[in-house]
C-alpha cells in the first residue's frame, strides 16, 4: 500500500481538506432538506407566484446537488493526492461561488418586481373564490386561517369582488371565531339592515403582509445557510491551493 510523502505540514492539510469536503457533502444534503421546506411554504401559494415553481427554494435545491456533487472531487482528489481533481474542485467550487454571488444580485434586483407580481396575482385570485374545492378558495381560507388576515390589503378588499358582492362579506375564514356564515352582509349599510356582523369580528389586517413577512422567514433561513455554505467554500478553495502547491512540491524534489 502506497503511503504519502508530504511533510508533516501539508499531510495535516490534506486530512482537513478531505474532513472540509465529508461537511461539505453533508452541507450540500442539508441545503436540499432547506429548500424541500422552503418550497413547501413557497408551494402553498404557488398561483400567488404566477403558478410557477421557479421560487427561490429551487435554486437552493439545486445549489445543494451541485455541492453533493463537487464534494465528490474535493474528497477523491485529496485522498489520492490527485493535483488534476484538486484543480477541478477548486474551479467549480469558484464557479459556484461566482453564481451564488449573481444570483444574490438578481433577487435584490428584481425583489421590487416580485412583491408587485404576488400583490397584483393575490388580488386578481380573489375573484376566482367561490367553489369549496376551488384550489384558489382553499388557499385563501387556509391562508386567511393560519395568518389571522382577511384580504390582499385588509378586509375591504373583498368587496368589490364576485363572492363580496354575492354574500355582501367576506369568507368565513376571515372572522376571529370562525362560523358558518359569519362573514355575511358585513358590507350592508345598517340603515337597511338590522343584524350586522360588526367589524370587530372581522380580521383587520391584510394577507399580504403576513404572507411576505412568512416568506421573508424562509429566505432568512436560506439567506444564512447559503452565507455559512460560502465561506465554507472559500475555505474550502484556499486548503485546496494549498493541498495542490505541496503536492507539486514534493513531486518537483522527487
Amino acid at each position: 500500500m502506497a503511503t504519502s510523502n508530504l511533510g508533516c505540514g501539508p499531510l495535516t492539510v490534506k486530512y482537513l481538506v478531505f474532513i472540509f469536503n465529508f461537511i461539505f457533502f453533508l452541507s450540500g444534503w442539508a441545503l436540499i432538506v432547506l429548500g424541500g421546506v422552503a418550497q413547501g411554504f413557497f408551494g402553498s401559494y404557488i398561483q400567488f407566484f404566477n403558478d410557477q415553481y421557479e421560487t427561490p427554494a429551487i435554486g437552493i435545491i439545486i445549489l445543494g446537488a451541485i455541492v453533493v456533487v463537487i464534494s465528490f472531487f474535493g474528497c477523491c482528489g485529496a485522498k489520492k493526492e490527485n493535483v488534476y481533481m484538486l484543480r477541478i474542485f477548486a474551479f467549480l467550487m469558484i464557479v459556484v461561488l461566482l453564481l451564488e454571488f449573481a444570483a444574490a444580485i438578481t433577487v435584490v434586483l428584481l425583489r421590487p418586481d416580485i412583491k408587485k407580481l404576488v400583490k397584483k396575482n393575490m388580488g386578481e385570485s380573489m375573484d376566482q373564490y367561490g367553489e369549496p374545492k376551488d384550489l384558489v378558495t382553499k388557499t385563501w381560507d387556509d391562508m386567511q386561517h393560519k395568518y389571522e388576515c382577511c384580504g390582499t390589503m385588509n378586509y375591504t378588499d373583498w368587496k368589490n369582488t364576485t363572492y363580496g358582492v354575492n354574500v355582501t362579506g367576506v369568507p368565513d375564514s376571515c372572522c376571529i371565531h370562525e362560523t358558518p356564515n359569519c362573514g355575511k352582509n358585513i358590507f350592508l349599510d345598517e340603515s337597511e339592515v338590522t343584524t350586522v356582523a360588526p367589524p370587530s369580528n372581522i380580521h383587520m389586517n391584510g394577507c399580504y403582509q403576513s404572507l411576505s413577512d412568512a416568506a421573508h422567514s424562509s429566505l432568512g433561513a436560506i439567506i444564512g445557510g447559503v452565507i455559512i455554505l460560502a465561506i465554507l467554500q472559500i475555505i474550502g478553495v484556499w486548503m485546496s491551493c494549498c493541498l495542490i502547491r505541496a503536492v507539486k512540491e514534493r513531486y518537483e524534489i522527487l
